[in-house]
């Protein structure tokens, strides 16, 4: 639910204008004292961010916002959404977040739109999407924008989970939304449907992750959950296609920005195809696409892996 107050209060009101128009779906705002107890410090001493050493030297900055930007007063999350619908054709899952442009670069000048504005009401601005310590999905459902659900993913009431998150810390001091109550009930399908059993109690283990192994990992692959991986050429989209938050319904679908549908070539190639290719037509296919920084060795050892 929003605070009543945010509605009349004119830097919100010019924050919630500014951000429509650059076609995020939803707006909030959080305290930057909200309390994360200490979910991430447990998270990573229990071993489940695999070997993603960055969540460990970013923690303290996650837990203490003001290490992030000193003096910073509230915390704007916003939602941007990516195609619901998976393009490509035949073999060869693409999680549905890459199989266009790559999301940083699309938001990055869209943050610095709304940056500009909040600078004309004075406010010190610091602004990432997924690229800095800020625990994002946290603050995103203190700030009202749906609730964590046991895929540990944001789950809006109306627009599901398919969405990017963004966050601009800023030392203007904004009316907060409220949290909303979490509607999961008693569904498991996430867990249920998680090839590998990574989800426990909204909580994703790196460690069996497909996505990890295909997004993040530097390492080959177990042989056990190699078994599990069959056409997953780059993440995961499991738990997501199972979730019935995401079912199309009324109201809830919107026109994709056209720099998130994945191009023609992409949709067509054939894994045996993409094992043929050599560097320059690997940077080719994939200008401007999230898959390029994993690198074509990595696409490689996928594709080997893989039950394509």
């Amino acid at each position: 639910m929003r605070n009543c107050n945010t509605t009349m209060h004119p830097i919100r009101q010019a924050l919630d204008y500014a951000a429509r128009a650059l076609g995020f779906s939803a707006v909030g705002v959080a305290s930057p004292q909200a309390d994360q107890e200490d979910a991430l410090a447990r998270f990573i001493a229990d071993g489940m961010h695999a070997d993603m050493q960055w969540m460990e030297r970013h923690l303290p900055a996650r837990q203490n916002p003001e290490l992030v930007l000193p003096g910073v007063r509230s915390i704007i999350m916003l939602t941007y959404e990516y195609p619901r619908h998976d393009a490509r054709q035949g073999a060869g899952h693409i999680a549905r977040y890459a199989q266009g442009e790559d999301y940083h670069k699309l938001l990055v000048s869209k943050l610095a739109d709304l940056d500009e504005t909040l600078q004309f009401y004075g406010g010190v601005q610091r602004c990432f999407t997924d690229s800095g310590p800020v625990s994002e999905r946290f603050f995103a459902a203190q700030a009202g924008l749906g609730w964590i659900g046991r895929n540990g993913l944001l789950i809006h009431p109306e627009r599901g989970s398919y969405c990017f998150l963004s966050s601009i810390l800023t030392t203007l001091e904004l009316p907060v939304d409220s949290p909303i109550a979490n509607h999961c009930g008693n569904c498991h399908r996430c867990e249920q449907a998680c090839p590998t059993g990574a989800l426990k109690n909204g909580v994703c283990d790196a460690r069996l992750c497909l996505s990890y192994w295909t997004i993040e990992a530097k390492s080959d692959m177990p042989p056990e959950l190699a078994l599990l991986q069959k056409d997953r050429l780059y993440g995961c989209d499991a738990c997501q296609e199972a979730c019935p938050w995401n079912r199309p319904r009324p109201g809830n679908e919107r026109q994709p920005d056209p720099h998130l549908l994945m191009p023609a070539a992409l949709q067509s190639i054939s894994p045996d195809a993409m094992a043929d290719l050599n560097k320059n037509d690997f940077e080719q296919l994939f200008a401007g696409s999230p898959i390029r920084r994993i690198g074509l060795a990595h696409l490689q050892r996928n594709l080997e892996s893989g039950q394509f």
